[in-house]
């Protein structure tokens, strides 16, 4: 992973393969920006950083970007950020007990 630096225009990132940015807020929440969310051209030299990136997770506006360098990467990347699996539970239509029915 490459960090883009806070003035880096945004057509820094175009001559990449379409591979998303990953963005880490100062709680540490990752997301991966997908390439075509930019709206980035060749032409752009508006700073990257001026866009208006916020995690969803905290509502932070205080991100960190980073230029994912190939496919191999982002494979581990998105491996390490998936979370574990959960078991899965059937819907019940029975009411849970009340823990306190038969306390005086």
């Amino acid at each position: 992973m490459l960090q883009l630096p806070r003035d880096a225009p945004g057509s820094d990132v175009c001559n990449r393969s379409g591979l998303p940015l990953l963005a880490i807020c100062p709680n540490r929440h990752r997301r991966l920006i997908p390439f075509r969310l930019l709206k980035i051209r060749e032409d752009d030299r508006t700073p990257l950083y001026g866009r208006p990136f916020k995690c969803k997770a905290c509502g932070s506006p205080e991100v960190t970007l980073f230029a994912i360098e190939s496919r191999s990467e982002l494979d581990a990347i998105q491996q390490a950020m998936a979370e574990p699996k959960q078991a899965a539970k059937a819907p019940t239509t029975h009411p849970r007990p009340d823990p306190d029915k038969g306390l005086i």
